[in-house]
């Protein structure tokens, strides 16, 4: 059988205390200070009230001053306090509500109002407890799925001769829905470097577990025979019946990087870009190909084009970087994108990574991110 909650009355006037006492001692267990001082001993006592029904004029010690200190006492802030009191004036109650007071019950009391009062600020009270215990329960199970999400992550990058890799994933909530993986030559079947990039409608909880399910797909079709087409297509089977009906989609980027040659298939992500150092032109891998889980027997078109000239980046990102947005709204967008592929060509993988992000950074400036951020860099040595 639960307790019942207990209620501190603090008044110095034994008339009053008697009818409280008389009206709540049904239903609630009941303390009783007759000074601010006997009031706080009781309140930091093992016997911590639910609720403090507090009288505002006290000799030595008012009622504000009791309150004030109980609310600034990490054992009390949280106790709901109603001011039982004469005073009723305007700046009276403000004065009260300023302190942390929940609520103001002018005398004479009427013992609907107190008995209706005190159950309303009991059960907020419960319910905010309830909540905060909910909270932090969640926030245990977002840090450890953090964790587990950023433990599917490449740990090492595969060892390819002649190409620099480097990668950035960052959700903008605790977990996130963009998928980023460098497959090596034996998780790909065969086929060379794989570079998959892919982003689940909205963030958060649901879209990282829709991202885990798609990385495990993936990962067992890789090793498998089949063109990068038939790949997509039966990761497009899969992921439209796990999500079919729900509103969830994958849009999705997979290349094969192997001798001198990028393929690859492209469905609805935003294209992978191709830089040509000496020249700085910088060509789209398009393609036709709708997003992921929505039509279950969707075709996927598969291209290729030239990747031998040394110094040559090809980079993969996600709407994250693209469609960052700065305190005005603005976006990013392709065009700034392009201008710091061009600027840090010349460095590392690993620095086009820094300077690009580097560049989103202070674009956005004060503004939030908005979106989880994926940049995936490839260069030819």
């Amino acid at each position: 059988m639960n307790e019942k909650p207990r209620i501190l009355i603090v008044d110095d006037t034994p008339g009053n205390i008697k009818v409280l006492h008389n009206l709540l001692r049904e239903d609630y267990a009941l303390s009783v200070a007759t000074s601010g001082a006997a009031a706080l001993e009781i309140a930091f006592s093992d016997d911590c009230p639910d609720l403090v029904l507090l009288d505002v004029m006290m000799p030595e010690m008012d009622g504000h001053e009791v309150c004030r200190r109980l609310k600034a006492d990490s054992r009390t802030r949280d106790v709901p306090v109603i001011f039982v009191t004469a005073m009723s004036e305007v700046e009276d109650e403000t004065k009260g509500f300023g302190l942390g007071a929940v609520d103001y019950i002018t005398k004479p009391i009427r013992p609907p109002i107190v008995e209706a009062r005190v159950a309303t600020h009991l059960e907020l009270a419960r319910t905010r407890q309830v909540l905060a215990r909910q909270n932090a329960a969640m926030r245990g199970d977002l840090a450890l799925a953090a964790r587990v999400q950023e433990s599917l992550l490449p740990k090492t990058l595969p060892a390819f001769p002649g190409l620099d890799l480097a990668y950035y994933m960052c959700p903008s909530d605790a977990v996130g829905g963009d998928y980023l993986d460098l497959l090596s030559d034996v998780e790909f079947g065969g086929r060379g470097l794989g570079v998959v990039v892919g982003d689940i409608s909205g963030h958060g909880p649901a879209s990282a577990l829709l991202m885990t399910a798609a990385r495990a797909i993936l990962r067992i079709r890789a090793t498998q025979p089949g063109s990068l087409a038939e790949i997509v297509a039966d990761l497009n089977r899969r992921l439209a019946s796990d999500v079919g009906g729900t509103g969830k989609f994958m849009t999705f980027f997979l290349a094969q990087v192997d001798a001198g040659v990028v393929t690859w298939v492209r469905a609805g992500n935003e294209p992978g870009l191709l830089l040509d150092p000496a020249t700085g032109e910088i060509t789209e891998l398009v393609g036709d190909g709708m997003v992921l889980g929505i039509m279950p027997n969707e075709e996927f078109e598969e291209l290729s084009v030239p990747f031998s000239s040394p110094g040559s980046v090809l980079a993969v990102v996600t709407d994250g970087i693209t469609e960052a947005m700065d305190a005005s709204d603005d976006m990013f967008g392709r065009d700034r994108l392009d201008t710091s592929l061009r600027k840090y060509c010349g460095c590392s993988a690993q620095g086009i990574v820094d300077g690009v992000l580097a560049d989103v950074a202070a674009f956005r400036g004060d503004a939030a991110q908005n979106d989880d951020v994926t940049l995936a860099i490839v260069k030819r040595t």
